[in-house]
Parts: structure tokens; C-alpha cells; sequence
């Protein structure tokens, strides 16, 4: 008499059920990587972004100082310094809310995008609040006369698209503040 082997009907079940659960599981961990190989990158360069764009506002780069070695602040507003640098360079740095670049103009020249590569398509500047800089007096208050500054702060927010993880963008918000050295 022969004998037939074969899995019962309740084997057949548990093995689908397990293979269902282990590719259920497997499924979430590589939707999960493969959206974290995508934020990750996104989320780095928005760092990378907002902190070379302070940087070149503070400390300057080749073709000018930054903040810290101005001279004279000539004029403030919330999205925009003018100041002449301490090699007698005419400076001023502006974020255009409609374009959410920044600029940067040298003795009158033409406005050029910072850093370099800030223009490309779908990344964004802007202020917190829409204002870039907010200004301050030797007392630390706020103030809106170009004599009386003292330290300006900066927040700069860079995002791609929306800045949502779960749109797989990435955003980045940086604060920093310059002393000016004129004073002390």
C-alpha cells in the first residue's frame, strides 16, 4: 500500500499567514529605506544650503566680507542690511520673498543668488515669520534705526517643496547672530 504525503489544509494556512506577516513587515522596512535614502539626502543638503548661506552672510567669502567686519550699517529692513564692509565695500544682502532667494550686491553690481547654488528649481529661502533679520540696540531691544544696531540675528529656513517628511522634502531652519565688532 502506498502512502501519500501532503500538507494538510491548517499547514497550508499557517504557512501562507507567516509568509503574509514576514512580507507585510519586509514591505514597511523597504518603503521605510527607500524613503529615508531619499529624505536623508534632501534633509542634508537644505542643512548644507542654510548654513553656507549664513556663513557667506557673516564671515563673507573672495569677493566680500560679511557682517562681522562691517563698518557701517547704512540701512536696515526686515528682509534686507546694507552696510559698507571694512575694505570699503558697498554690501547689501537681500531676501526676495516672491523668488524666496537670497541676493547679494556689491558696490551697485548686479545681485547675485547665495550660495551659488541656491537657484536651483523647487528649493526655497525664506525668514521665519517672513522676516529674515530683526535688529538690536546695545540695550538688546529691538530697533529699527541703521545707527543704533548693534547685533543683528539672522533665521534662515531652506526647504525642497513642501519640507514634509512624508512628501520626502527636506527643510532645514538655522539661527545665528553677528556682534558688530564697531561698537565694542
Amino acid at each position: 500500500m502506498k502512502s501519500k504525503q501532503a500538507f494538510t489544509f491548517i499547514e497550508i494556512i499557517m504557512v501562507m499567514a507567516i509568509v503574509g506577516i514576514l512580507a507585510g513587515s519586509g514591505a514597511w522596512l523597504m518603503a521605510n529605506t527607500v524613503k529615508n535614502s531619499i529624505f536623508i539626502p534632501n534633509q542634508l543638503n537644505m542643512d548644507k544650503l542654510a548654513s553656507d548661506a549664513l556663513n557667506i552672510m557673516i564671515e563673507g567669502d573672495n569677493q566680500a566680507k560679511g557682517l562681522r567686519f562691517s563698518r557701517i550699517i547704512s540701512a536696515i529692513a526686515a528682509n534686507r542690511v546694507d552696510f559698507i564692509d571694512s575694505d570699503g565695500k558697498i554690501v547689501y544682502f537681500r531676501l526676495d520673498t516672491g523668488t524666496s532667494k537670497l541676493y547679494r550686491s556689491i558696490n551697485g553690481a548686479g545681485e547675485v543668488a547665495l550660495p551659488y547654488y541656491s537657484g536651483i528649481a523647487g528649493i526655497a529661502l525664506n525668514g521665519k515669520s517672513g522676516t529674515l533679520f530683526t535688529y538690536y540696540d546695545s540695550a538688546d531691544a529691538v530697533t529699527a534705526t541703521a545707527a543704533n544696531v548693534r547685533r543683528i540675528r539672522m533665521i534662515l529656513i531652506a526647504k525642497t517643496g513642501t519640507g514634509l517628511y512624508n512628501d520626502w522634502q527636506g527643510q532645514s531652519e538655522q539661527a545665528s547672530s553677528v556682534a558688530l565688532d564697531r561698537f565694542q
